[in-house]
């Protein structure tokens, strides 16, 4: 290398000043890309977010936690689902079993009205003209009372559009009820349901 050269590659004139000052701008702009780059993620959304944010996403783990995320709340959805689906199913099943007990209630129901009728003929054919047979006769009419009572009991519940605890309560009553016009024919046929 001459000396002349030398002196041409350290000359700090304008030419010196350029070529220094761009590779000083190209040095700052490689160090710097990814710092202005990662400045640009924008959302850690993949669909909003861009390239870039796509890249600062799959490298810091930004969609990562998205997935566990989506996942975790997709599992508490799926648990609470079974869960609900296992509470429709024991309300059906009480369902069902109450509408059983309404349709035994309506045979048992039915039952007493034969036997109140049977016992009603039985007073007539006797004579009934006794004040037993009167008092006994009374209390049949009672029976009877009570019967047409429960059947409009009856006739008022609705199994596919009350709620179960409803049901099950007017299901009891009713079985209360019969028991007591149970009671009431036993009392006067002498003997029991």
């Amino acid at each position: 290398m001459t000396d002349a050269q030398g002196k041409a590659g350290r000359a700090t004139g304008p030419t010196g000043m350029v070529k220094g000052a761009v590779r000083w701008v190209g040095w700052v702009a490689c160090a710097g890309l990814p710092v202005w780059l990662a400045g640009c993620a924008t959302s850690a959304d993949p669909h909003q977010g861009g390239f870039i944010s796509g890249v600062v996403g799959l490298a810091g783990g930004g969609y990562q936690r998205r997935i566990d995320e989506r996942e975790g709340a997709y599992q508490g959805e799926v648990t609470a689902q079974q869960r609900l689906q296992a509470e429709a199913r024991a309300v059906e099943q009480e369902r069902a079993a109450v509408q059983a007990d309404l349709k035994r209630a309506n045979a048992r129901l039915a039952e007493l009205e034969r036997r109140l009728a049977q016992q009603r003929a039985a007073l007539r054919t006797s004579g009934g003209r006794s004040a037993a047979s009167r008092a006994e006769l009374q209390r049949l009419d009672q029976a009877q009372a009570r019967v047409a009572r429960t059947k409009g009991s009856l006739r008022g519940v609705r199994p596919d559009e009350q709620p179960v605890t409803d049901l099950k309560a007017r299901s009891q009553a009713i079985q209360r009820d019969l028991d007591e016009i149970d009671s009431m024919v036993a009392t006067v046929g002498g003997k029991g349901f």
